[in-house]
């Protein structure tokens, strides 16, 4: 009955975990990159401790930690639930070994009284002389040798298989000191994150009645963004016309290599890519192809504001649009490009600092709220080049703005950054 309770459990954890489809090495790998996340978040926290500007910038600091502490505690979960399934695995080969020990315990002693009554009733010797014939008597002696040899292989599984019950209760052991640590680290992670959430709290708190200041800095950064996004429309557009107007001159001039040029995309891009010169095509094709594998345009940092629509996190009933996405990074950081290109672009925007805009055929990456340009206006720039430093807003925070357009389409960039 206790058997079969276990191994109840033990299949219940294993299909439980199976559709959860992560194994206990990717949960390794989480745990770790959550662990090294958590630490960028608290070390750009830190950076701004000293500063005065306190406000909205660390609701959402603190907000993203709270979120990564609860992916770490949810991870946490998920291993204590592997080395519980382990722990049941390894409790069930235990008693299996158990088992063949007795077993063999049995079989062994059965073979002692065996022997103990034949040498009870027989002298070895007068067993063997007492022959009747020549063969009988080798049969005999072989007979002895194969008792002789039965019994030392009884001993030798007996002390083998308690020597395989040593190492599988060594490992339930080490098993069992997982799981606690596990326990232990998940409790300290908990009283953490009920610490972040009190100091958000704190910083909410403190940001009531300002909803004034906000709104003011909300409008700053709309016109800024309005602005941005004013400009690079109007270099994509006169990008695109150019780009049509020499597509079309090197059709008329070689009209038999039309096809080549216009056969893999129709009409039906918007004039993206339709007339695109060869190599541009090729260009903007490597970008498609590493769609969800591009490196970031920092080295480390993480995502403060997301692409789209969605409420302010402060002020109610108000909706911010984002044509990308911001990335907070630690101080002295600097923004590179994401792929082979070409800078069509470097222009200031009030409230935004410098932006570099790249083009990559078909497709545009935009890299805002930098300072000191490494790169110039039609140079070629490979991927993870630094384009330039990432400047300090007057809040005290490193934070670059990034777009990706195709054409004059915006794209939503965390589906085609490499996830982290």
């Amino acid at each position: 009955m206790k058997n079969y309770k276990i191994m109840s459990l033990f299949l219940f954890l294993i299909l439980f975990l199976a559709a959860n489809g992560q194994t206990r090495k990717e949960l390794e790998q989480k745990k770790k990159e959550t662990e090294a996340q958590i630490k960028l978040t608290q070390k750009i926290l830190k950076e701004t401790n000293s500063k005065k500007n306190k406000g909205l910038k660390e609701v959402t600091s603190l907000g993203i930690l709270i979120e990564q502490r609860e992916v770490l505690i949810e991870t946490i979960n998920k291993e204590i639930l592997f080395v519980a399934s382990d722990i049941t695995s390894k409790l069930s080969e235990v008693d299996s070994v158990n088992a063949e020990i007795e077993s063999q315990k049995l079989k062994y002693k059965k073979a002692l009284v065996q022997n103990f009554k034949y040498k009870k009733i027989y002298n070895n010797s007068l067993y063997l002389f007492a022959a009747k014939s020549f063969n009988q008597f080798f049969q005999r002696i072989r007979f002895n040798k194969y008792l002789s040899k039965a019994q030392e292989q009884f001993l030798n599984k007996i002390k083998q298989e308690k020597l395989a019950l040593e190492e599988k209760l060594k490992d339930l052991t080490n098993l069992k000191s997982s799981k606690e640590n596990l326990a232990s680290g998940k409790k300290q992670e908990v009283v953490k994150l009920e610490s972040d959430k009190q100091e958000k709290n704190k910083f909410v708190l403190a940001l009531s009645g300002k909803e004034k200041e906000l709104k003011i800095d909300l409008d700053k950064q709309k016109k800024a963004k309005q602005n941005l996004n004013a400009q690079i429309n109007a270099i994509i557009s006169k990008e695109i016309a150019e780009a049509k107007r020499r597509g079309a001159a090197e059709k008329a001039k070689n009209k038999t290599n039309i096809e080549k040029k216009t056969d893999i995309k129709t009409d039906n891009d918007g004039g993206k890519e339709t007339d695109m010169l060869p190599e541009m095509k090729l260009l903007s094709d490597k970008f498609e192809i590493n769609k969800g594998k591009l490196p970031w345009p920092v080295e480390s940092g993480f995502i403060s504001d997301r692409f789209g629509a969605h409420a302010h996190a402060k002020l109610d009933q108000v909706m911010i649009q984002n044509n990308g996405i911001d990335i907070r990074t630690t101080g002295g950081a600097s923004a590179r490009s994401i792929h082979k290109g070409t800078v069509s672009a470097i222009i200031s925007i009030p409230g935004m600092g410098k932006a570099v805009l790249l083009n990559h055929g078909a497709y545009y990456t935009v890299y805002c709220k930098l300072k000191d340009i490494k790169v110039k206006q039609g140079e070629e720039v490979d991927a993870k080049q630094i384009l330039g430093a990432i400047a300090e807003d007057e809040d005290g925070y490193t934070e670059m703005h990034f777009e990706i357009w195709y054409g004059q389409d915006k794209q939503n960039p965390e589906i085609w950054l490499l996830r982290k």
